[in-house]
């Protein structure tokens, strides 16, 4: 993750860390006990990674760290060392490159070194929680990462963490530094199976798809990279692929791997839509409706360095062709009017198919219907004007369809795309408005 402007960077705090007093903790502030300095005086002398080998030693520096980080909190300098050295221990990055944020110890290994934290089986998140709430970004980067490893290893809870991202995910602006931290530490929490649900629960899926809809493909390919890495993770979690198609994400991994920002980007796009593809007829419906069978086949001609690809692509193709061969024309409708991605250029958007299945759309009170009213105000301009084509297309040739779309506030929401800057949309938008308002449409053209 890429420091910001200004942002306090690992080389800095630990150049600070030289300019920490210890002994005034032991005689002005009573904080920290001769031993205690003793411990921190080896850390600075000898290589950490020798030290936490030793058991017992590396119980001592634990205690220390935690009781730093609960009882000197309005030293940021010092929260800044208690939580770098914590997350240097949890995950092996002591001597390596200082820019390498990238370095994990394996599964084993991060049990072996959490278990130095939990005298009693567990964790105490508060200081941790605490740390969370400063101002200072590198106390929250460090903070949510080391938390994130200990809830990974079992021994720290889930809740507070998942909370806080949840939190930071749902205020962050698309420029906040805030949110690369929130979804570093997602990242990290994720791999523990438990967390999924949880993050769902709390509406993670709708504020991952928000974030991607509002970076797009111009972001930071490494931020949409992480995202999408969560998103596949959370694909794993059969009872959230339901969040998936309600919040349009289905549609923005298509998006995504249209656009091809970045090869890793595309892998984890594919290999999350491929997850909810599994037995759920529903998503391929929806899949279908995404236009992604015609990018697949494009795919398919293309070398890709990962293996991993290909593999997606063709499994992907295969499974979309089987289903495609059996969907009616209405059905590929409805695809495209679930994923919110209403295009041109298809057979469904003619005269001749609204004439055969406009009455269709009264099953279940007009649900479709309504659905199709609510496009009508999307960002995307050429689904607005598919959108107000389709319902004029359905007045026209559904008994009573002016009365009905005036009912269910149509004719509102088609006056105000009349205005729009988008010369489509408002041609659309008239005509629209015209068949809600004229017995005799086809006399009028």
């Amino acid at each position: 993750m890429l420091p910001m402007e200004g942002e306090t960077t690992r080389e800095k705090a630990l150049a600070s860390f030289v300019n920490i007093h210890w002994d005034e903790y032991i005689r002005a502030k009573s904080f920290l006990t001769q031993d205690e300095v003793d411990v921190l005086r080896q850390m600075q002398e000898e290589s950490l990674d020798l030290i936490i080998h030793d058991q017992d030693v590396a119980a001592r520096v634990v205690l220390v760290l935690l009781k730093i980080l609960d009882v000197i909190t309005t030293d940021i300098t010092a929260q800044q060392f208690a939580l770098t050295r914590i997350e240097d221990i949890l995950s092996g990055r002591f001597d390596v490159d200082p820019s390498d944020a990238t370095h994990e110890v394996s599964d084993t290994e991060l049990l072996k070194r959490a278990s130095l934290f939990a005298a009693d089986g567990f964790v105490d998140d508060r200081p941790f929680l605490r740390a969370l709430e400063s101002s200072d970004l590198y106390c929250q980067r460090a903070a949510s990462s080391a938390l994130a490893r200990l809830a990974v290893a079992g021994i720290a809870p889930v809740e507070g963490l998942v909370n806080w991202i949840c939190t930071s995910l749902q205020s962050a602006r698309q420029t906040n530094a805030i949110t690369r931290v929130a979804i570093s530490s997602l990242a990290l929490l994720l791999r523990r199976g438990s967390a999924r649900p949880l993050f769902g629960q709390h509406g993670g899926v709708g504020y991952l798809t928000k974030l991607l809809k509002s970076h797009g493909s111009g972001a930071n390919a490494q931020l949409l990279y992480e995202i999408s890495f969560c998103l596949w993770t959370l694909s794993f979690c059969q009872e959230l692929h339901e969040q998936f198609m309600a919040h349009g994400t289905v549609a923005l991994l298509v998006e995504q791997v249209t656009a091809a920002p970045r090869e890793k980007v595309v892998r984890v796009s594919l290999a999350t839509i491929r997850n909810i593809s599994q037995d759920n007829p529903d998503a391929i419906t929806l899949i279908i409706g995404c236009g992604l069978l015609k990018v697949l086949k494009n795919m398919q001609e293309r070398q890709w360095s990962d293996p991993d690809i290909a593999e997606d692509v063709a499994a992907l193709f295969t499974i979309l062709t089987n289903n495609y061969k059996e969907l009616s024309t209405f059905d590929r409708w409805v695809a495209e009017l679930h994923s919110k991605q209403l295009k041109w250029g298809s057979l469904v958007h003619e005269e001749k198919f609204w004439r055969e299945n406009a009455k269709a759309l009264e099953q279940e009170e007009f649900k479709l219907l309504r659905e199709l009213i609510k496009l009508i105000l999307s960002d995307d301009t050429e689904v607005a004007s598919v959108a107000c084509y389709d319902l004029g297309e359905f007045v026209r040739f559904y008994p009573n369809g002016r009365s009905i779309a005036k009912n269910l506030g149509a004719k509102d929401l088609v006056m105000r795309r009349i205005d729009d800057p988008d010369a489509d949309v408002q041609r659309h938008a008239l005509q629209c408005m015209s068949k809600i308002m004229v017995n005799q449409w086809e006399f009028m053209r």
